[in-house]
């Protein structure tokens, strides 16, 4: 056997073996080369790049703290226009649910009535005054009379009693005259101050009158300001009175435009009010305490009945802990932050928060200032990872203030941006 393979050994052409051998290297090489990119492979498994935050610094800031309630707006004078004589109505003198001007005029009762109810009570005035006028001059020659003792007492009592009586006839006269002119003057209905007009109660040709249910014949409301009424708990009340005493005590003109009025859409409205007043009582059956703000309304757009939030900063809350409110993980009501130690090590940490400031949330508990907490890529980290952190950069879109969810049946506080 073995001078068998001797001879087919033999028996292959230098060529072929030359091939073979390139072949095999070529194999051995490829191999080779398999082995290393399976090495590269297994070892980029094994250690990936640590992965990517955004971090910002813990930083300390005076928070003012504000709260809200949810209010009614309402005219800061409010009448009943009705009519003070009974007469029929005349005339409507004004568009309804239009701007009027004190003294303009609303509506007119038929005065016809009047003008002759007017009339009679000159003439009954003139009456007495003459009769008056005839028993003075009676009393006069009386009394030079009596002086001389030609008259006797009696006779000069007598008439000195006319003469009274006849001046007493001439004041009742004299007033059922001022009484005419006033129901004269009752017919034409005018504005009690500048205000918006109402839809009319009455139409043309009604009897309306002092009573009745026709006795109103519209309503007026005050707009400019305009007035907006909220109910504030008694412990509020009772934490927050002195401040308000305070307020009261001054003009109202003097007190300073911290409210803020905030409508249903969101949208704040531009101008501050200041402190109304504070209501005598609590509600018994609310436990609440009525507040009224006043605020400006030149253009007349805010009309009574409706609602809206007023908010105002009453306290302070000095070197607050803040974070941006996205680093905040929510767990039903427990909230966690993400630090990087100097290490670039992650910590999970359980924290406690405050009210909110500006997008940003007061840490009451967990964190100190200057250290890094994760706003974004919090979903990728695990405790103790080592991380890569670049620093976080607030958006400038949405400048409006957010808040956390309270309990229901509680005031929501949140905080209001610094003024620039």
């Amino acid at each position: 056997m073995g001078s068998i393979a001797a001879v087919a050994e033999l028996s292959v052409p230098p060529a072929a073996m030359n091939r073979r051998s390139s072949f095999a290297e070529t194999l051995t090489i490829a191999f080779v080369f398999g082995l290393a990119g399976c090495e590269q492979k297994t070892e980029h498994a094994e250690a990936p790049p640590p992965p990517e935050v955004l971090v910002t610094q813990v930083v300390k800031a005076d928070v003012p703290i504000v709260h809200q309630w949810v209010g009614t707006l309402d005219g800061s004078d409010n009448a009943d226009i009705r009519a003070r004589v009974t007469g029929y109505l005349q005339k409507r003198n004004y568009q309804e649910g239009s701007f009027v001007k004190e003294g303009d005029l609303l509506f007119e009762i038929d005065p016809r009535p009047f003008e002759a109810a007017l009339a009679q009570a000159k003439s009954d005035l003139a009456q007495a005054q003459a009769i008056q006028l005839a028993t003075q001059a009676q009393f006069e020659r009386n009394q030079e009379l009596f002086n001389k003792k030609v008259i006797s007492v009696q006779e000069y009592e007598n008439t000195r009693q006319l003469n009274e009586a006849n001046v007493a006839k001439v004041g009742a006269a004299d007033a059922a005259l001022q009484t005419a002119q006033l129901n004269l003057g009752f017919t034409k209905i005018t504005a009690p101050f500048d205000g918006i007009a109402g839809v009319s109660q009455a139409q043309i040709g009604d009897l309306v009158g002092p009573t009745g249910s026709t006795s109103t014949l519209t309503n007026e409301s005050k707009v400019d300001p305009i007035r907006l009424y909220f109910p504030i708990s008694e412990s509020e009340y009772r934490a927050h009175s002195n401040l308000l005493r305070d307020a009261m005590n001054k003009p109202e003109s003097e007190r300073q435009e911290i409210i803020e009025m905030l409508f249903a859409d969101g949208t704040v409205y531009p101008k501050r009010g200041r402190f109304s007043f504070v209501n005598r009582q609590v509600d018994p059956t609310t436990g609440t305490i009525m507040i009224a703000a006043n605020f400006p309304n030149p253009d007349r757009t805010l009309r009574p009945g409706q609602f809206a939030v007023a908010r105002a900063a009453i306290e302070n809350l000095p070197d607050a802990l803040l974070v941006p409110e996205r680093a905040l993980v929510d767990l039903q009501g427990n909230y966690q932050l993400g630090v990087v130690g100097a290490d670039n090590k992650a910590e999970i940490r359980a924290v406690k928060i405050g009210p909110m400031y500006n997008r940003q949330a007061v840490v009451t508990e967990g964190v100190k200032e200057g250290e890094k907490v994760i706003v974004e890529g919090m979903q990728k980290v695990r405790q103790g990872m080592v991380l890569t952190a670049k620093p976080y950069e607030e958006p400038k879109a949405d400048t409006a203030n957010s808040r956390r969810p309270r309990e229901r049946g509680t005031l929501q506080a949140e905080q209001k941006a610094p003024s620039s």
